[in-house]
């Protein structure tokens, strides 16, 4: 029992929050083209020299807004494209980042290094004229929101995105590991040594997501998350400052968008909140 429970320890102490919340995939499931969609590749460059890849859905016809799409913590994009493939049809451009690690990006995944994986993502279009004058809208899942809340937070992001959508978030790094930890009898009695490896507390989610303000919030959460207590996105929420919608879903983990009236229910807040543009 004791090897085993240092086999566990010895490489989360190693990788620190790296190993808890990063599982990248690097083989393609599949690519937009099998689900009828037009993309692009592109690759974005660190000023270092580290080469990320993305896709790039544009709008069918004219375009009402850009999504910059942010992926939760495992496999990559091309697993993740179901949450998103049926906004091109809707007239949103959307652009589907893997950050450091996962698919064709290189490097590896950690913290704060994907903090500037996201900003560069937001640079581009920012610089690219992609968005051509209509709202951005950044929609993170799961640790794709958590990270985003952060960059987003920064001043000099102010203005760059005009609306944010989150789904099966949490509001703390460190918290939502002692949870899963503590769903493990292996892992629980682990929880005094890797937690003081995680992301600190200014990071958290619900430290940063005040900043949003004004630009509208939505928060998408089921109530039946196995991942992610439902609890987390209640106290997200909470945390955010007006304007905000909490939404409250059924089904699995970041599955919310496959369903059509959630997807309907996204739209209306974007149209409500004047992030659609004509």
């Amino acid at each position: 029992m004791v090897l085993r429970l240092m086999l566990l320890l010895v490489p989360l102490l190693v990788s620190g929050c790296s190993g808890v919340f990063f599982y990248p995939m690097k083989p393609w499931a599949q690519n937009p083209a099998r689900q009828g969609l037009d993309y692009e590749d592109v690759v974005l460059i660190h000023p270092h020299g580290l080469r990320l890849h993305a896709w790039w859905l544009p709008a069918r016809g004219d375009s009402v807004a850009t999504v910059y799409y942010l992926h939760g913590n495992a496999e990559n994009i091309s697993t993740h494209l179901a949450n998103v493939q049926w906004m091109p049809e809707q007239g949103f451009n959307v652009l589907l980042l893997d950050y450091r690690g996962y698919g064709l990006s290189e490097g590896s995944a950690g913290l704060p290094e994907v903090f500037d994986d996201i900003q560069l993502g937001l640079d581009w279009l920012a610089a690219s004229g992609r968005a051509e004058g209509k709202p951005i809208i950044l929609f993170g899942q799961s640790l794709g929101a958590a990270m985003g809340t952060r960059v987003l937070a920064r001043p000099a992001n102010e203005g760059k995105v005009q609306c944010v959508v989150f789904e099966g978030t949490f509001a703390s790094y460190r918290d939502i590991a002692k949870d899963v930890m503590g769903r493990s009898w292996l892992l629980w009695p682990l929880q005094w040594l890797v937690v003081p490896t995680l992301p600190p507390r200014d990071w958290d989610p619900e430290n940063n997501i005040a900043a949003l303000a004004p630009r509208p919030l939505l928060i998408l959460h089921s109530r039946e998350d196995p991942v992610i207590p439902y609890a987390q996105g209640e106290r997200l929420y909470h945390a955010a400052e007006a304007p905000k919608l909490f939404q409250p879903l059924r089904g699995g983990h970041g599955q919310g968008t496959r369903d059509p009236a959630v997807r309907a229910r996204i739209v209306d807040f974007l149209r409500d909140k004047a992030c659609l543009g004509g």
